[in-house]
């Protein structure tokens, strides 16, 4: 797989080759970077997953947890993201930024360079997985021709060739790789589309239910948060991903060092496409639980997005929560990745994995959420997001 990166200049160590990344804090010590350049480069011992022997390596040069770190590895299709203390991954389409400053606004950087493979000092980088390019084809000269005669030595640039003229015109500009710009949301001001009116309010007020559960009258329910997914547009569109088995029979990603739910350790084994399991559950204040095995709208009057042929849960937040906006937050489902977005609302949302400060969140972007992490919208409404037994 090819990997188009773009680095800026900063304090940490960025090494990558191929499908595998890694940015960290400076270890000050070159054996600690030679052995991470051997596991990314896949010339040391294989046995475990590109993440756990980087992980093995990091915590036994740092005695522990490092100050920062990042890491995605692209090998299973759908990236597989890793971060500790300040190291951070965030999601820009198809691109992963990946920093070791927890977050910050990227606003000012440095200019960014683009790198093909290697170790070089930086603090940021953008990743982006690009098609393999197509060789030219050689042109091979026809037997039959007999080389042509060697002359003398040219010692001058012919007069015909001094007098050759191009085309008129300037040359062709370059073709640059602009930036897909997210427009986020609707405004807060804004209503739901007329057309889906009728199918939010069928749902308002009913409790959370698994997926194969039949559509009823919604029972009265006016003490807080609940979600809905009407019977009609609940049928199973998960979508396939490249997965192995712990021994307990848990799927789990590819690049995974152990298992996602009983956090067993995962055998080497070829990896297997399969329908995407429920990623886990956003659990709410009032101790409900609803299943990620699709995306996650909440707000005071959640909608799903324009155009979706998919129903999200609905979670309706209290009405008395003013500062929540109508279509406040959403969450949804990338490969193996839960990412959390802030749709332009009205008094913000604040995110904290755990071990770490809360940060405010960027309208519009997007945050890989990892097992814990905690999303605070307006300071008034929290929610966890966990994995495992816990989550069911």
């Amino acid at each position: 797989m090819i990997v188009e990166a773009r680095y800026a200049d900063g304090s940490g160590v960025l090494i990558g080759s191929g499908a595998h990344w890694v940015l960290l804090s400076d270890p000050a010590d070159e054996r600690v970077v030679q052995e991470i350049w051997d596991v990314v480069s896949l010339t040391a011992p294989s046995g475990a997953s590109v993440a756990e022997r980087v992980l093995a390596v990091v915590e036994k040069a740092f005695e522990g947890d490092p100050p920062g770190l990042a890491l995605v590895d692209f090998t299973s299709g759908a990236s597989t993201t890793l971060s500790r203390g300040t190291g951070h991954v965030r999601l820009a389409g198809p691109v992963r930024v990946l920093s070791i400053d927890a977050g910050a606004d990227p606003d000012g950087v440095a200019p960014l360079r683009r790198l093909v493979g290697g170790v070089v000092a930086a603090g940021r980088v953008e990743l982006e997985p690009v098609s393999l390019r197509t060789a030219a084809p050689v042109q091979h000269a026809r037997a039959s021709e007999p080389p042509a005669p060697a002359g003398a030595l040219i010692d001058g640039i012919p007069a015909s060739i001094l007098a050759a003229k191009g085309p008129d015109g300037p040359p062709p500009r370059n073709r640059v790789r602009r930036r897909v710009e997210d427009t986020g949301a609707l405004p807060d001001t804004a209503e739901p589309d007329p057309l889906l009116v009728e199918r939010i309010e069928e749902g308002t007020h009913t409790t959370i239910r698994p997926a194969s559960a039949p559509h009823t009258a919604p029972a009265a329910d006016a003490a807080g948060p609940t979600s809905t997914r009407p019977a009609h547009l609940a049928h199973s569109t998960a979508p396939t991903v490249l997965a192995v088995s712990c021994p307990l029979g848990h799927l789990t990603p590819p690049a995974a060092p152990q298992c996602r739910v009983c956090h067993q350790r995962v055998a080497p084994q070829e990896p297997r496409r399969v329908e995407r399991p429920s990623l886990g559950g956003l659990r709410l204040p009032t101790g409900e639980v609803v299943p990620l095995d699709r995306g996650v709208i909440l707000g005071r009057k959640p909608a799903p997005p324009e155009g979706s042929t998919d129903w999200p849960h609905l979670v309706h937040l209290p009405a008395d929560h003013s500062f929540v906006s109508r279509r406040h937050l959403q969450v949804e489902l990338d490969g193996w990745d839960v990412v959390a977005r802030d749709l332009e609302s009205r008094g913000g949302t604040t995110i904290a994995p755990p071990g770490r400060e809360p940060q405010r969140m960027r309208p519009g972007d997007a945050y890989v959420l990892e097992p814990g992490t905690v999303l605070d919208m307006a300071q008034v409404y929290a929610v966890r997001f966990e994995t495992g037994a816990v989550a069911r």
